[in-house]
């Protein structure tokens, strides 16, 4: 795997020189993160189309991830897309921004960190079967502290698993 930076326009857009359009035809096409402050992270795809002079064709997009995106090439070198959302747990999203944190736009690094940090706060101050408020005056906290400092980042993470550690032993 291989994360791919810096490709948030059309203009800064990654692009594969020979795409199949259609059983014989070929194209380009370009991928980019789109990102918007109420909605969040997605990729973004165009191709051009061989028909017509090589114009670039309406834009194609994924669904919104609200608190990270990234873009990464598989074993095989197609692009690829991961999306953080909410529905995931605090070590999830942990292991998610250990994962693709680095390729996610700096627009959003801050977001991605407040939202990890939060929800490992808010986890490591609950139990299984705890009412859902519980946690969540730690993840406020957590969500109000975070800065974008990646040392900030990484003790937050060693200071919940610890928590966590002393919590199921």
């Amino acid at each position: 795997m291989q994360l791919l930076f810096n490709h948030v326009s059309p203009e800064t857009a990654y692009v594969v020189a020979d795409y199949p359009y259609g059983f014989r035809l070929r194209c380009s096409i370009r991928y980019w993160l789109e990102f918007k402050a109420k909605k969040g992270f997605r990729l973004m795809s165009q191709t051009t189309n061989p028909k017509a002079g090589n114009v670039w064709n309406k834009p194609k997009a994924t669904t919104y991830s609200e608190f990270g995106g990234a873009m990464y090439l598989d074993a095989q070198g197609h692009v690829q897309f991961s999306g953080l959302s909410q529905y995931c747990s605090g070590a999830e999203a942990a292991a998610w921004r250990e994962k693709y944190g680095a390729a996610v736009p700096e627009i959003g690094q801050l977001l991605l960190n407040k939202w990890v940090n939060a929800k490992l706060a808010y986890d490591a101050n609950r139990k299984s079967g705890d009412p859902l408020v519980n946690g969540l005056a730690e993840a406020r906290k957590a969500w109000v502290d975070t800065t974008l400092s990646a040392e900030d980042a990484e003790a937050a993470i060693v200071e919940a698993a610890d928590k966590l550690d002393r919590r199921t032993s």
